[in-house]
């Protein structure tokens, strides 16, 4: 699982104070539970995931009057955008280190994040190309296939995983070119959704759609 987890940000006292202290880590995870237990988590989520609905169906009527209709697309992200870590977040208290971490995450059990898989469906069920672009790595693809398959995202058009030997600290470049990559290939990419600003970032998209994920940063 390539991402950073909640950032914990050791603070060395010397000369300088703080006004205010840093809030306490066990309330930050409280307040995170309590915005997923409370269903709000799964309403802005729904909220996004309306938008991108709705903005896909405009596309899709328009794209039929056309003499010669475009190949449209969609991306998706995996992780809090299409399946869920949650679980095992819960599990690990979020934290853990990277081994177990994706010794989970190879277990292949992430349940669907159910308003996106709902917009998958829809965009499958109009002929829209459906891509993934994941931040996680190339060894983890049966697993990665297997879960989604099993979560319901059956028929994908194409799945991207991030090459072993790809270093940058930074997801940005390599998601764009990916992007970049379908785009040369003659598809209208109607948007990218994802819950990381780094997803979306680097163009190649009419539009973006960014999903709530108050658990981790990847840069």
């Amino acid at each position: 699982m390539t991402r950073l987890l909640i950032s914990i940000i050791i603070i060395t006292f010397s000369t300088f104070a703080f006004a205010t202290p840093p809030t306490n880590l066990a309330i930050d995870k409280q307040q995170i539970t309590q915005y997923v237990n409370s269903g709000q988590y799964d309403k802005d989520i729904s909220s996004v995931t309306k938008q991108a609905q709705d903005y896909l169906a405009t596309r899709i009527a328009q794209n039929n009057q056309l003499k010669q209709p475009k190949k449209l697309a969609i991306i998706f992200d995996i992780d809090e955008t299409t399946l869920s870590n949650y679980p095992d977040m819960i599990n690990l208290s979020y934290g853990g280190t990277m081994d177990t971490i994706n010794a989970k995450e190879a277990m292949g059990d992430d349940p669907a994040i159910a308003p996106t898989l709902a917009l998958y469906q829809y965009a499958k069920q109009n002929n829209v190309t459906v891509f993934f672009i994941t931040g996680r790595r190339e060894p983890e693809r049966t697993n990665t296939i297997s879960n989604l398959n099993a979560a319901g995202y059956k028929n994908f058009d194409g799945l991207y995983l991030k090459p072993v030997e790809y270093t940058q600290k930074s997801a940005i470049p390599y998601k764009t070119a990916i992007r970049k990559k379908i785009a040369t290939q003659g598809y209208s990419i109607v948007f990218s959704m994802g819950d990381q600003p780094s997803d979306l970032a680097g163009g190649y998209a009419d539009k973006t759609y960014l999903l709530p994920n108050p658990f981790y940063i990847v840069p």
